[in-house]
């Protein structure tokens, strides 16, 4: 053995081999030693795998999440400078429908990553009953003025 140098725990195999240098009496003592030792490495092995995949499935559930958050966020800014460039080009009717509920039930399904029935069903009133101003019709030429 090499001085200064960390002893590690025997495996199975390792005492395995041991004991097989042994007379054969000694076999039935070896492997009563040898079944618990491989219970136990079996055991580490198997939560060491369970550690593994949980920590996959919280890094995946975290990118998921993040990218839901950001992408709201892009959504909502997006849908908030249209709505003012749409207010500020007299056409306000569109601008509320892009403010009203269709922005709240757009982020609610990336940030939250829900949606009921209602929410698309208050999009859909919205859209419904917005509707554009009515322009009244150009006067022909020579005609009097509409009042």
């Amino acid at each position: 053995m090499i001085p200064n140098q960390e002893q590690q725990p025997l495996t199975g195999l390792e005492i395995a081999m041991r004991w097989a240098e042994l007379p054969s009496e000694h076999l039935s003592a070896a492997l009563k030693a040898l079944n618990p030792q491989l219970a136990r490495e079996h055991a580490y092995r198997m939560a060491q795998l369970a550690a593994e995949t949980q920590e996959k499935a919280d890094r995946r559930n975290h990118r998921l999440q993040m990218t839901g958050l950001i992408t709201g966020l892009v959504l909502a800014v997006g849908m908030l400078a249209g709505a003012v460039v749409l207010g500020v080009n007299n056409q306000p009717w569109l601008a509320a429908a892009f403010m009203g509920p269709s922005l709240l039930v757009l982020v609610k399904i990336f940030v939250l990553r829900e949606s009921a029935a209602a929410d698309v069903k208050a999009v859909q009133k919205a859209y419904a009953t917005a509707q554009a101003p009515a322009v009244p019709p150009a006067a022909e030429p020579g005609a009097p003025p509409l009042v």
